[in-house]
């Protein structure tokens, strides 16, 4: 997390206190979406936290930052004590640098977590904050204001000098939830464990610690359980049933089920059919569902008979399926006969609808070729396409230079910031789709338009990417000639870098802070995508380290100056975006790369973006600036 870049954000935010809490010794839960921005600050007592899908065992003072509608959970396991704080936040842009700055780190949306070093101090402030404000003095609440902006210093503080630390997530918890959300699936326990990054060892003997079984008994019990539910519908057989829940064949669930039960499966069903009221999901049963687990379960079930369907249409053996084709087929030809001979019969019109799954696992609705398409991020993905969406987010419009060519200026209506769009100016565009990032504001989108989630995760490659959204907007074969036009320009790309530098050389990306530097990432911002994963170019050897060891920050990796010299690669790349005109200190004006001018520099409104048209072209400019980097040098 890139601290600086967050209190300077901080320093530049109105903020408006909506609400403010103070629960002491109270054994509450709480499950909810929060409406605004929160901190949560937990000072006493024990408890379990949920924010969004991050579970947290809280034994001592903690604070949480919680983005606007995320959810959060709380289950105290005796009596504890919290503050929570809704506010409402925006950022005074003073230049277009801090807008950059607020569409990339998003510091309203951002869940963080904080155990301090200085708990007292903190303690006595918010002590202090929520006695005002409790008053319903003018000058009271000026207090709280000032005072909340205090709180966020020493948060940052505590962090950014490594006094507090993040709170571990609770791996335990997290093993658990799995579990229940992939009942479905084969599970490996040596995979969720590395997942975890912790031994299977450890998470065999704390799981069991904390939940009185293993990991492995868990999830039979919870499948057992979800196999009662089944064989109670009287929906489907019992081999369906085996092969939804993952097991071999029926005769090994079967010899499971009896083992959890002591009755067959067919007996179950004939016994308690009659009572099939006593045994529905209730919180009397055996394993306890929270509101949020019984809504997932609602929402299960509706897309219950598709998701069997799909499982056994696997286990369906060909010759049947050839012979159900041909008989189909037969019966179509007989009804488009009849239809024929009958005069006045409208012919059917071909559907302008279909039906897809996002990214997000969402099955949606959508025109069977989108033409007036908005979306809060992904202009480069859809321009790659030869389609202009009409609206898309200032990030997109001020700062991905390279994708101005694609489209004429007005054409493209700016719909507001990442993450704080208009839906008014949605309404007047009449989109027929929405592509949208973030699956919290579909409900939003969704009473405008059809809406789909898309990510950029969800796709191994550049290509990969296009040729998702290509299907999404049924410009499949526009997505396939963009992919081969690609293809071929990399391939020239890597080739001219590859005739110009010697072999084994290696790369870094330097972004400049005033206090800190910061190393751009291989798979995001700033030319990282670019360079290491389409180009394939080699990492300095510690910045590789920092790679494979190391989550980064917005795409960067924090680094000291005191140590900025061991990340030299043999060519290094500038983008001095955020500090344009300012100072830096000795350690790196005294480097050699330095004094030399043996920096190749970046743009930075080119290497904003990293979507597969921009990162394109920042390969195919880093190609050139690397050859004539190369041949500057030989003539020194």
């Amino acid at each position: 997390m890139n601290y600086e870049a967050y209190m300077l954000l901080w320093e530049n935010t109105y903020i408006k206190l909506k609400q403010f809490e103070y629960i002491n010794n109270t054994d509450i839960q709480i499950n909810t979406i929060v409406n605004h921005s929160t901190l949560l600050v937990i000072t006493e007592g024990e408890a379990e936290v949920l924010i969004g899908d991050q579970p947290y065992l809280i034994q001592r003072f903690s604070i949480f930052h919680i983005g606007k509608s995320q959810s959060l959970n709380i289950k105290a396991k005796d009596s504890i004590s919290y503050y929570m704080m809704h506010y409402k936040g925006d950022v005074i842009y003073a230049d277009a640098f801090l807008q950059h700055l607020y569409m990339q780190f998003q510091p309203f949306q951002t869940d963080f977590t904080c155990v301090p070093a200085n708990a007292l101090g903190i303690h006595m402030l918010l002590q202090d904050m929520y006695d005002k404000w409790k008053t319903s003095s003018i000058q009271d609440h000026l207090s709280v204001k000032a005072s909340f902006y205090e709180l966020i210093y020493r948060i940052f503080q505590e962090l950014h000098e490594g006094l507090g630390k993040p709170h571990e997530m609770d791996k335990v918890e997290a093993a658990r939830l799995y579990l229940e959300q992939h009942i479905h699936e084969p599970v490996a326990i040596q995979t969720l464990a590395d997942s975890l990054k912790i031994s299977t060892r450890h998470l065999l003997r704390t799981f069991k610690e904390r939940y009185g079984i293993g990991p492995q008994i868990y999830l039979q019990q919870l499948r057992i359980e979800r196999a009662k539910h089944y064989l109670l519908s009287n929906h489907y057989g019992i081999r369906e049933i085996a092969i939804s829940l993952g097991y071999e064949d029926e005769y090994y669930f079967s010899r499971a089920f009896k083992k959890e039960t002591t009755m067959a499966p067919s007996i179950f069903r004939r016994k308690y059919t009659s009572g099939m009221s006593e045994l529905a999901i209730t919180n009397e049963n055996r394993f306890q569902y929270n509101e949020n687990q019984l809504a997932q379960a609602i929402r299960f079930e509706s897309r219950e008979n598709d998701f069997m369907m799909k499982k056994m249409m696997k286990h369906i053996k060909m010759p049947f399926l050839l012979g159900l084709m041909v008989l189909l087929a037969a019966c179509g030809d007989d009804t488009s006969q009849t239809a024929d001979n009958k005069e006045g019969t409208p012919k059917t019109e071909e559907s302008t609808i279909r039906t897809v799954t996002d990214d997000s696992g969402r099955e949606v609705e959508i025109p069977v070729k989108a033409e007036r398409i908005v979306t809060d991020w992904y202009l480069g993905q859809i321009l790659a396409l030869d389609v202009v969406p009409v609206g898309a987010v200032t990030a997109n419009l001020d700062y991905a230079a390279f994708l101005k060519p694609y489209y004429k200026d007005g054409e493209i209506n700016n719909i507001g910031t990442d993450g704080n769009t208009s839906l008014e100016k949605i309404l007047e565009l009449k989109p027929d789709l929405i592509i949208t990032w973030n699956k919290e504001d579909v409900e939003k989108y969704e009473k405008i338009a059809p809406t789909i989630v898309f990510s950029e995760s969800a796709h191994k490659t550049a290509a990969d990417e296009i040729k998702a959204m290509g299907e999404y907007l049924g410009r499949q074969a526009e997505a396939d000639a963009f992919v081969k036009d690609f293809d071929n320009r990399i391939a020239n790309a890597q080739n001219k870098i590859n005739a110009a530098i010697p072999e084994g050389a290696t790369f870094t990306i330097f972004d400049l802070f005033e206090k800190n530097a910061t190393i751009v990432g291989n798979n995001s911002v700033s030319g990282g995508r670019a360079l290491y994963q389409i180009l394939t170019m080699k990492p300095q050897e510690k910045v590789q380290e920092l790679f494979d060891t190391q989550e980064s920050g917005g795409g960067r990796y924090d680094i000291s100056y005191e140590v900025v010299g061991d990340y030299i690669g043999d060519y290094v790349f500038l983008i001095n975006f955020f500090n344009k005109g300012g100072e830096f200190p000795s350690t790196w004006t005294n480097l050699d790369i330095v004094k030399n001018n043996k920096i190749i520099d970046l743009a930075p409104e080119y290497y904003f973006a990293s979507d597969p048209l921009s990162g394109l072209h920042q390969a195919e400019d880093m190609a050139n600036k690397i050859v004539e980097f190369t041949e500057s040098q030989k003539n020194k």
